[in-house]
């Protein structure tokens, strides 16, 4: 008997605002690793800076495909990731998507301001490659309704 493997899927779109191509590589191959052990079907975008993912946020917006979860780094060009979560929360269509900033700062009260910005959840980037899984699965697990933030302890 067959079964229906779509009914029980869930469904993600991730947008990854980083401006470090080979940490947003590793990122996406854990967040697709994630996704398989958790029967997720997964669509990523990326972009490199703030400024991009604003406009591809907009663009999406107006075709009603806004991501489900955003990943933004603190650090970038243009638009650094504080200043893209301003604006994201200031947007008022934009407030539910949840946004998880992922950085190479290690302080507490980086971590802190960001979360103090919009973030929903905070974390340093890790040095192994299964802390970065595990980072992964949290951050599918975000977006479960969509237009709904869950925020994460």
């Amino acid at each position: 008997m067959p079964t229906e493997f779509s009914e029980h899927r869930r469904s993600r779109h991730v947008l990854i605002v980083e401006d470090d191509r080979d940490d947003a590589f590793l990122l996406k191959r854990a967040l697709k690793t994630a996704a398989l052990e958790q029967q997720v079907d997964l669509e990523i975008a990326y972009t490199e800076n703030g400024m991009d993912a604003l406009g591809d946020v907009a663009c999406k917006d107006l075709l009603n495909h806004l991501p489900d979860i955003i990943v933004v780094d603190l650090n970038m060009p243009v638009v650094n990731g504080e200043r893209f979560l301003s604006v994201l929360r200031d947007d008022m269509r934009l407030t539910g998507v949840p946004a998880i900033v992922l950085t190479t700062a290690t302080e507490n009260h980086v971590l802190d301001n960001a979360l103090s910005e919009g973030a929903d959840a905070a974390f340093s980037k890790p040095n192994t490659n299964e802390e970065l899984l595990a980072i992964a699965r949290t951050i599918l697990s975000y977006g479960d309704s969509p237009g709904a933030a869950t925020r994460h302890p």
